[in-house]
């Protein structure tokens, strides 16, 4: 099997000229990560693995400081990003930050600020978006609302399709969760080599040196991936609901494109 092919590494990709002044202000020599993509997608256990690595230091809250008005009712497009608590919290954290190669940020819909990211933070910025199976991600049953989901598929299709528009940038790597809980050690593999990391033991043996253990996103703490939450879009109960999914063409192409369909 091709692993490298199923994450989709970058290849060559026009784009608007970058800002390469943009990220400073920051710790020197330690650069930004910045993960995004659709809500229930993985974007907390990507970022979680990347805490296990001594060389990443991983901000354990979603900031919204590089999407900023995202959740906003009529978001801003044109919002300044709000670096100023990204900072903040690597100050409290300097020690360890100063040590690290990369600091890391995750906020679902830094998916629809990718472009903002980018010039913002410069040539030195990595981003990764993250995807998944969209009948797996709107049957997914917010925990807060036993009787409801937690997104909606209009909201599957507009941010898998920000993300898309990225595919193929040298400094974004799209991720499958699939393939990151199917085939962890590979997966992890390609992901180091796109932050041109080692990959340690650190990570083989993840959770165990995970800096982020506990998160809202989560029913538990964290533990080892495994397969058990692909494929519950399958249940009679939900079959109303990937019906739903399925009438928007835009949505039945975006899964097919990512080898869903």
């Amino acid at each position: 099997m091709d692993f490298r092919k199923l994450i989709r590494m970058p290849a060559a990709f026009l784009s608007a000229s970058i800002s390469r002044s943009a990220s400073r202000g920051f710790l020197r020599g330690v650069s930004p990560i910045a993960i995004g993509g659709c809500a229930r997608s993985g974007t907390t256990l990507l970022l979680s693995v990347l805490s296990s690595h001594p060389r990443i230091c991983a901000i354990p809250f979603e900031t919204q400081a590089l999407c900023p008005t995202a959740y906003d009712p009529h978001p801003n497009w044109d919002a300044d990003l709000e670096v100023t608590a990204i900072h903040d919290y690597l100050s409290t954290v300097a020690a360890h930050a100063s040590r690290c190669q990369y600091w890391c940020e995750k906020t679902p819909k830094n998916v629809l600020f990718f472009e903002r990211i980018l010039t913002h933070l410069g040539p030195s910025a990595r981003l990764f978006n993250v995807v998944r199976d969209g009948r797996d991600v709107v049957c997914s049953i917010h925990p807060d609302d036993p009787s409801g989901y937690w997104v909606s598929p209009q909201r599957w299709v507009e941010d898998v399709e920000a993300g898309l528009a990225f595919e193929g940038h040298p400094q974004v790597l799209t991720v499958r969760y699939e393939d990151f809980v199917t085939c962890f050690r590979e997966t992890s593999q390609i992901i180091c080599d796109f932050l041109n990391l080692d990959y340690t033991y650190h990570l083989e043996r993840y959770p165990a040196y995970a800096q982020l253990k506990n998160n809202n996103a989560w029913f538990s703490t964290a533990h080892a991936p495994t397969t058990g939450r692909i494929g519950r879009w399958r249940a009679k109960a939900m079959r109303n609901r990937v019906d739903e999914l399925l009438a928007d063409s835009k949505a039945v192409r975006l899964l097919r494109h990512f080898d869903y369909l």
